[in-house]
This record gives structure tokens, sequence and C-alpha cells, in this order.
């Protein structure tokens, strides 16, 4: 029975592995995921179909947002406080909370604007899919606490939609190897359930990396794949600004593969599209760009300032802090501290998803196109989003002229992490298992990562 299930193609058995994270969708805390207070309040604010951000009421330093229900602010300081900081409140809401009604006028149906200046400054797609099912959620009556798990809900749908595509495309493909080993990193599966806004990220970015390889096949024209295009990319490039170098990486598949000028165009408008939407929208959000840290050293106008003052000095703090930090970026990326840093997962349950991405990494690679030049290209795009996350960390998180960067988390690597399946040369992997013996193991290690990371989160959350 176990051999019959690891020879089942990775999209089958992906969905195997779904139902767990639609059951972490409860068994985590609420605003448990990464800073998921400031993306309720995101997603409240574009569910009333306001997108701009706006000046906040001071509360410990100013800051940008949106205007939300009172209800919905007290939710959120029952567990939080301010939305940026850690929930310590960790109480299970039963069932019948969560589908409870609430009266649809009063004073707790009254919007302020309140401060979340880490997510308000995203795309609007960002959080457009939890938006719309707390439009949903709303109005059938649901009281705040009702949103958020609708929120959960539908971000952790999109997430396995998103994902099964990429494998269904990859089938029988390398690089679906490293896309089943990312969607299976205890991170990944920590999060996907949540409104966090890197749950659509992370999904998308495997989807654009499926798209992006079928580029190099013969029936890459056919008509739905260009609607999938479109959506991957304004997810995985537009909706976070330092991930916009992904929009690049289909045309240059695509040019690389020596696709046709409709193909080429295509892509090359795609390109284009992503530039402009999100240099329109950097316009809009620039006036409301503020710290997100609660230091009060850190200012972003004046780190930008000293940034351009100081260049070579801001190249040595990048560099040093992408070397030094790579070993604990490494490991957060994988999941060693979830549910907003506060839960340290066993080096027991650690080594399984790690040595299962590595298997995945180092048998992904792509046959070699015929332009030399393809996997140089790809890569700097990597290490150019790569510096973007490190650089706005630096901006909007790090005292002026710190000689590190602080708080730099390793979910920022996990979108770029997939587009590794175009940089790897095929020959790489002569030493390792074969290509069914590996994607047996891969298959082993995902699903035993992805129970192992559920469990020990329901017993850490609730035992």
């Amino acid at each position: 029975m176990r051999a019959r299930l690891l020879r089942l193609p990775l999209d089958k058995i992906y969905l195997i592995c779904a139902p767990l994270l639609f059951a972490l969708a409860y068994i985590l805390p609420p605003f448990a995921a990464p800073d998921e207070a400031a993306h309720f309040y995101r997603a409240i604010q574009i569910s009333h179909g306001e997108f701009a951000p706006m000046v906040a009421e001071k509360t410990y330093r100013q800051g940008a947002g949106g205007a939300v229900e009172q209800s919905a602010y007290r939710l959120v300081d029952r567990y939080c406080g301010i939305p940026n900081w850690s929930c310590a409140l960790k109480v299970r809401p039963a069932l019948s909370e969560i589908v409870s009604y609430a009266p649809g006028r009063g004073p707790d149906a009254a919007r302020h604007v309140r401060s979340f200046s880490n997510t308000v400054v995203y795309f609007p797609i960002a959080h457009a899919v939890p938006a719309a099912a707390i439009v949903v959620a709303r109005g059938l009556g649901l009281k705040p606490i009702g949103w958020l798990y609708a929120g959960r809900l539908a971000n952790g749908l999109l997430a396995v939609v998103a994902t099964w595509l990429a494998l269904r495309l990859l089938r029988g493909r390398a690089p679906a190897l490293l896309v089943f080993a990312i969607a299976t990193l205890p991170m990944v599966v920590s999060v996907a359930p949540t409104l966090c806004a890197d749950s659509s990220v992370i999904s998308c970015s495997l989807l654009l990396t499926a798209l992006s390889v079928r580029l190099f096949d013969s029936d890459f024209g056919r008509w739905w794949i260009w609607p999938l295009l479109i959506l991957a990319v304004l997810f995985a490039a537009v909706a976070k600004l330092a991930y916009l170098p992904l929009a690049a990486i289909p045309a240059i598949c695509a040019l690389a593969a020596k696709r046709s000028w409709r193909v080429l165009s295509g892509t090359a408008l795609i390109v284009g599209l992503a530039v402009a939407v999100t240099l329109a929208w950097s316009m809009v959000t620039y006036p409301y760009v503020y710290p997100i840290s609660r230091h009060l050293d850190v200012d972003a106008v004046a780190q930008t300032a000293y940034i351009q003052a100081h260049p070579l000095y801001f190249l040595f703090v990048l560099l040093k802090s992408m070397i030094v930090g790579a070993p604990r970026a490494v490991l957060l990326m994988i999941g060693w501290k979830l549910s907003s840093l506060s839960i340290l997962l066993p080096w027991s349950i650690i080594a399984l998803p790690a040595l299962t991405l590595a298997l995945a990494v180092w048998r992904s690679g792509i046959d070699a196109p015929a332009a030399p030049w393809f996997r140089r290209v790809v890569l700097a795009v990597i290490l150019s989003g790569t510096c973007a996350t490190f650089t706005f960390l630096y901006i909007q998180n790090s005292p002026v002229g710190a000689f590190r960067i602080h708080g730099y988390q390793g979910r920022y690597l996990i979108p770029l992490l997939p587009f590794c399946a175009l940089v790897i040369p095929k020959k790489l992997a002569t030493i390792v298992p074969t290509d069914a013996r590996s994607q047996h193991l891969v298959a082993a290690g995902g699903i035993l990562a992805t129970i192992s990371a559920t469990l020990f989160l329901a017993l850490r959350s609730w035992g």
C-alpha cells in the first residue's frame, strides 16, 4: 500500500496532504502566523473596496493603514495589542463562536483608521482572496472571528489549487520534485492556511516556476496558459515589490527556448504589465512607507538617505548580512521557528524536510537550453530578488546606519527558491538516486514532514 502511494504522481500525493493544511487553519490560534493581525486588517480594508493607504492615528509611532471595524480592532487588541507584535494570547475559539452572528449596526460596526504599515503597502491582489471571503462572511452576519477563519480557508484553498496546478503542469518533469519539497516544508505548511500574503505569493511562485518550465515545451501555446501566467506573475512578482524581478523569468525562458514571436511578445507584454502596475502602485504608496519596527531609532526616510550617501558601506552591510545570516535564514526557511517564530521545531523534525529539500534541489535541474547565458541570467534574477528582500528590511526595520540588517526571516527566500530548478544543470544529478527513486524519497519525505509538522503544531498550540 505504501509503495503504491509513493508511485502516484506528486500532484495526487499533494492532494492527499492537502486536508492537513485545512486542518491547520483551525489548529493554529488566531493571529499565530507572522504579522497575521496586520494582514487581517489589510484584507478587511480591501473588502470595503478601499485600497490606498491612509495615515493612521499615532500609537507607539506614526504609521499608515486603513479603516477597519471597531469589532475587528477589539478582536485584534484582545489577542495582540499592536498588530505587528507577537500575539501572546493562545485561546482556541469554539466552532460555535466562529459561526455566531453579530449585530449589523452599533458602535462595533463603526470603522476607524488603524495602523498596519507593513501590509498596507502591498499591492491589493496580495489580499484579494481573503478579502472576498471576508465580504461573504460579513454578508452572512458573522463576527470578525468568523471573518478571520473564512479568510484563512480562502487563502488555504488558493494555495492548494495553485500548488496542485504547478505539480500537474510538471508531472513527469524533474522540477516537480523541488515544487513538492517546497510545498511540504513546515514553514510553507504553517503559513498556507493563514491570512499572510506569503501564502499566495509562495504558492503562485511555484505555479510561475511550472509555467516557466513549460515554456520549453512545444504545447505552451494553449489559450488557458496565458491567464494562468498573468495571474501567477501578479501574485508572485507584483504583490510584493521585492519579487518584481521574477516577472522577467517567463520572457527569459521564452527567449532561451527560441519560441515564436507570438510567445516572445506575449511574455514581454506581461513583463511590461508587471513593471507598469508596480510603478503605478509605488507612486501611490511611497508617501506611506513607514518603519515597521517598534524601535524609534528606525527611520525609513533617513535610512534611504544614508544608503544614497554611503553606497559602498551599504553594499558591505548587505553582503555581510547575507553571508553571515545564511545558515539561520535557511533554517528559518525550512521551518525551524513557526507561528510568529514562537514555536521551535525539534531537530528530528527539521532534518527530514531539510534532507528532502536538498535532494529535490539536486535532482530538479532541467536540460540546458541552447543559449549559454540562460542559467546565469536566471541566477542574477534570483540574487536580485534576494538583495531586494534584505534591502527593504534594512530600510524599514534597521536603525539608521546599522552594521547589520535586522529582522530578516528565511521565509522571504521561499518564493525565490523554486526557480533554482532553472539554474541547476541536469548533469549534476548523476551522483544521486535515479528519477523514480528520487521521486519516492521526496514523496515520502514530504508526506512525513507535513504530518509531523501538523501534529507538532497541534500539540504545541493546544496540547
